[in-house]
């Protein structure tokens, strides 16, 4: 789907899941569940607080979807939601710390699928993997929206209350580190690893 016509099909689900169509519904949960828990999981590690804030988001959405708005952005809204869940679950199940310090948390991994990688590329990721644990949880998370949603510069922007130049440009930067450290093939190892 190119992306008007992207854009044209889920304001046609939304529209329906506002009248009521409980398809429309399940259409918006099959789709982005999966990536849901993917961001989730790099929040933290606690996989039952994930499985139960996306619950928690989908049962808001169902509850007070046809209060709600359209969202200029489905999956913006629906990230941008479950980040605000899992944060105030974890604040609630952890007195001690602050949002900050469970922002810090923010873990950037990669799934290495077996003979998808030669061995030399499996030692390059591993070498990858290890620069991005240098880099601070925002760069991280940045990294990730970047290259593992749809999001827009300016969504993602939204998500860290910067100017979408800003998010842009902090991108390139940490790109731009990484290419200096180890070359341009990391561009094809981010889109290998995940979806762009």
């Amino acid at each position: 789907m190119n992306n008007r016509i992207d854009v044209e099909y889920w304001e046609l689900i939304w529209k329906n899941f506002k009248a009521g169509d409980r398809d429309a519904f399940k259409t918006i949960y099959n789709e982005f569940v999966d990536a849901l828990f993917s961001y989730g999981a790099k929040i933290t590690s606690d996989r039952d607080l994930i499985k139960d804030s996306i619950q928690d988001l989908f049962i808001d959405v169902y509850t007070y979807g046809t209060a709600l708005r359209k969202p200029e952005s489905l999956e913006f809204y629906l990230y941008k939601a479950l980040k605000r869940i899992i944060i105030r679950k974890l604040v609630e199940k952890n007195k001690h710390l602050s949002v900050q310090e469970l922002r810090e948390e923010f873990d950037l991994s990669f799934s290495i699928e077996e003979n998808v990688f030669d061995e030399e590329s499996e030692l390059f990721l591993k070498k990858l993997q290890e620069e991005i644990t240098h880099l601070v949880p925002e760069s991280r998370e940045l990294i990730f929206l970047k290259f593992n949603s749809g999001l827009t510069y300016v969504e993602i922007g939204q998500l860290f209350d910067i100017k979408p130049n800003t998010a842009k440009k902090q991108v390139y930067r940490i790109l731009d580190k990484l290419r200096a450290r180890m070359g341009n093939e990391i561009m094809v190892l981010f889109r290998m690893c995940w979806r762009t």
